[in-house]
């Protein structure tokens, strides 16, 4: 009975001592949602599908993803303590129960309650110790990486909703047409990118890529644009042209400039199509641009089999 008791006691030490992770996660949700409030009834200069896109991917995905881990970790820890427990009840000689008792949670007793922290210390082996730190480092590493992730995922919809003065700068920018070089300009989604022709790994890292076969403005047919999509992890190193491709909606204006002249094209829809889908490289006649990048953030083929299609018509 009072190995069933100092149990109970265990597992709820053990829950109201990592209660305290979901406080990280909280933190972040309200300092990111915070500042999608601020994007959503500030000045109106972002679409509101946009900005719930934003909230998803910075603020609730993150934090569901967080809470969800905390409360796995807190689970799994107290069915291992109520497993070990009955295994111990039913094989009390097994070589295995005192490996597993060595390096389990310590149970909190009545007399352990007694003792103070430096004498609780003092009385762990040292293997128990190395075990202890090797943990406690293991864990910060990961909590450590996964913060990083999240920032990296995080920065470009965090930069553009900071930055509404940039996105009028570059409004004003495509209205007085004093642009000599090829660019492609979006101004909601801070999209100022050089067009350079044929696609390799060098170039996707200066601008977006013209497909050498596809059309060129004017032409009548498809203009296949390529950029990367948080192509290279650094916290510091500027965004990747499409990085916000995902915030294209219906109706948002594209602005082309090539060979001196100005084109403009309105969106139309936005896909989600296989690597090898030919839809890719479609050349039928009919003008209308394509932007292309990887799937945004948070799917699992980020980088793999799967791209963000943008297909715009001209504006005459």
């Amino acid at each position: 009975m009072e190995e069933k008791k100092a149990l109970s006691k265990n597992i709820k030490h053990t829950a109201k001592k990592y209660l305290k992770w979901y406080l990280y996660p909280l933190i972040y949700f309200l300092v990111t949602t915070g500042v999608c409030l601020y994007a959503w009834y500030g000045p109106r200069v972002y679409p509101e599908a946009a900005v719930r896109i934003i909230f998803k991917t910075i603020a609730l995905i993150p934090f569901l993803i967080g809470a969800s881990v905390i409360t796995s970790w807190i689970i799994a820890v107290s069915l291992f303590a109520v497993v070990s427990f009955h295994f111990k009840q039913k094989f009390p000689d097994a070589y295995l129960w005192r490996v597993i008792d060595r390096f389990s949670f310590q149970r909190i007793s009545q007399e352990e309650e007694m003792f103070a922290p430096d004498a609780q210390k003092a009385r762990q082996s040292p293997g128990r110790r190395i075990v202890g730190s090797f943990i406690h480092v293991t864990g910060f590493v990961l909590v450590l990486a996964g913060m990083t992730l999240i920032v990296w995922i995080s920065r470009p919809y965090i930069t553009l909703l900071l930055s509404t003065s940039k996105v009028v700068e570059l409004q004003q920018r495509v209205e007085q047409g004093q642009i000599h070089d090829n660019r492609v300009i979006i101004p909601s989604i801070l999209v100022d990118a050089p067009i350079l022709e044929g696609i390799d790994s060098g170039k996707l890292s200066r601008g977006v890529c013209h497909l050498s076969n596809s059309s060129v403005p004017g032409e009548g047919r498809n203009v296949i644009l390529e950029g990367h999509n948080l192509a290279e992890f650094g916290l510091w190193k500027p965004q990747s042209f499409f990085s916000l491709l995902e915030l294209v909606d219906k109706e948002t204006l594209i602005y082309v400039f090539y060979n001196g002249k100005k084109y403009v094209y309105r969106v139309k829809e936005k896909r989600y199509l296989n690597v090898g889908d030919p839809q890719l490289s479609d050349s039928s006649p009919g003008e209308r641009l394509t932007l292309i990048t990887c799937v945004s953030t948070w799917s699992p083929s980020v980088y793999t089999n799967r791209r963000t299609v943008v297909t715009a018509n001209p504006e005459f």
